[in-house]
């Protein structure tokens, strides 16, 4: 089921990917912090701002801000730079929800780079991606088609040829 939902998440069928987080996050294994624990809350969190921003209610909001708050609790537990660029595309996507457009695009902006500067190419990717939807939303189509062709160089050069098309 992780596998799946990771897929989901990654194929951009949220809701498939909410569904199966629920199924995961009821799992036994899934009660103490452990990497793949980690990243199934980092994604829910990306999901829950997205539906919340298709309108699926406030709860998602809510919701998105109890991950993000729990992230920055673990971010500041570790010594290594591993979670710097996904913490800050959590932090854009809550600017994005609040309707904070400047705050927005300077945090998908400083994720992006730190990706870049650590090496992480599929956080690039996503960074991107989510940056594109963001512009996208808000009628900067230029940009986001710009953001959605370097988001297909970042996941075709880490080797992600199907999440690439």
């Amino acid at each position: 089921n992780l596998s799946h939902f990771f897929a989901s998440f990654l194929f951009g069928d949220y809701q498939t990917a909410n569904e199966l987080y629920d199924t995961v996050s009821s799992l036994a294994c899934h009660k103490q912090p452990t990497v793949w624990s980690i990243f199934s809350q980092y994604y829910r969190c990306i999901i829950a701002f997205h539906l919340y921003r298709e309108g699926q209610g406030e709860e998602w909001l809510e919701e998105g801000e109890k991950i993000l708050q729990k992230f920055e609790h673990f971010a500041k537990q570790t010594t290594t730079n591993f979670f710097d660029s996904k913490l800050l595309l959590l932090r854009a996507e809550y600017y994005a929800s609040s309707c904070e457009i400047v705050n927005a695009k300077v945090a998908f902006d400083a994720s992006i780079q730190s990706a870049r500067d650590n090496g992480f190419i599929n956080d690039q990717g996503l960074a991107y991606e989510c940056f594109g939807k963001f512009l996208a939303s808000i009628v900067d189509n230029k940009a986001a088609s710009q953001c959605f062709m370097i988001a297909h160089m970042c996941y075709t050069q880490w080797g992600a040829l199907a999440l690439a098309e």
